[in-house]
């Protein structure tokens, strides 16, 4: 077992086929649903509330050719993990429905599956199509923690899986009992996409920016799925009062070396220009990680945690970005192993995940999906 999972680990890294491809057309889960707002029980709002924030469209862009815009990224947009509640009932993000026999009832603490839907990505993703997966995994477990702290609730992930207590507090009970404000708006979250592709303003980045992607580095709210053996550079460029270059971020900002690291991203990154404009980023962030240690460490699911942990650690990013208003852009599309050597990485790591962060650009109209009641 833990051989299997280093096979794959190492199927994912240099060398790796992808081929392009459309995403395939999979079909709404059949059954009977229930809207969220029907959910019944003490918490039951509280759940609908939660469920609606994190994993429904809150957005369409007419001008994006990837929607629909949820609280985490999905490659392609293919949304590759489903949300079961209780084990009984499948939720319908479009609808904001529960698919499944009779209306839950929610009392108490709720266990929210997270299954991967692989087959919603192009068959020609072969086996990195895994990988693209478990990180969204991570990323839905850690929006669903992020959420409910944000919502007065509390969550944790344990492997595909995140409970969610409802406990005191005034946003608890205001959640719960479906009336009041939540302490803070959902963050407007942007991958950066544009009418002319994805790039970042030219103007410098306020410093903001890059205090709260730090921060959300070394601060994950308690209960989301992050590990402490990943690694972190930062690649800095054009952010005010900064010297450009490679940064270490864990335990607070440090300087590894000047230069111009973000144009040095060129060179291994898979998109043109046109597409994603890399060098006009003002920051990039490379994890890392050991799969043989986590392997050794975890067991057969230790290569997969780590990829959960990056998605985790990408998805808080994201949200800081948000809230502090830039965007932040998922990337996978890389010659690892050039870039693993670009910073430095240890020769038994892997790349998990690159994320590209900068200031938006002018956007097109947007449509706003979120609910009425909220």
């Amino acid at each position: 077992m833990n051989a299997d999972a280093l096979r794959a680990a190492y199927a994912h890294g240099p060398g790796r086929v992808v081929e392009p491809g459309a995403s395939p057309r999979v079909p709404a889960a059949p059954g009977p649903r229930v809207p969220l707002t029907a959910l019944g029980g003490r918490f039951g709002p509280a759940l609908a509330r939660l469920l609606t924030d994190v994993a429904t469209p809150l957005r369409w862009e007419p001008w994006n050719q990837y929607n629909d815009h949820r609280a985490y990224p999905s490659a392609r947009a293919a949304a590759t993990v489903d949300l079961v509640v209780a084990g009984r009932w499948v939720l319908d993000p479009v609808r904001r429905a529960l698919v499944g026999d009779g209306t839950p009832v929610v009392d108490g603490p709720v266990r929210i599956d997270l299954v991967r839907r692989r087959d919603r990505l192009s068959a020609g993703y072969r086996e990195f199509g895994d990988v693209l997966t478990e990180l969204e995994v991570g990323h839905v477990a850690a929006a669903l923690v992020e959420h409910s702290a944000r919502l007065g609730l509390r969550a944790r992930a344990s492997g595909p899986a995140v409970t969610v207590t409802f406990g005191g507090g005034a946003a608890a009970a205001a959640t719960a009992s479906g009336v009041g404000d939540s302490p803070s708006p959902v963050p407007v979250r942007s991958s950066g996409v544009g009418p002319r592709g994805i790039a970042a303003d030219p103007r410098p980045l306020p410093a903001h920016v890059l205090d709260a992607v730090v921060h959300a580095v070394n601060h994950p709210p308690v209960g989301s799925p992050v590990r402490g053996d990943l690694r972190h550079r930062l690649a800095v460029r054009n952010v005010e009062g900064v010297a450009d270059g490679w940064y270490a971020v864990d335990g607070g900002l440090r300087s590894v070396s000047a230069g111009a690291a973000v144009a040095a991203l060129s060179p291994v990154f898979g998109h043109p220009p046109k597409t994603i404009h890399v060098a006009s980023m003002n920051l990039a962030l490379v994890t890392t990680g050991d799969p043989a240690a986590a392997v050794a460490a975890d067991g057969p699911d230790g290569y997969r945690a780590l990829l959960r942990a990056a998605g985790a650690v990408a998805q808080h990013v994201g949200t800081a970005t948000a809230g502090a208003g830039a965007f932040c852009r998922p990337a996978r599309s890389t010659d690892d192993g050039p870039l693993e050597a670009l910073v430095g990485a240890p020769a038994s790591h892997a790349l998990l995940y690159l994320l590209l962060v900068g200031r938006p650009r002018g956007t097109g109209f947007r449509y706003d999906l979120t609910p009425l009641e909220t």
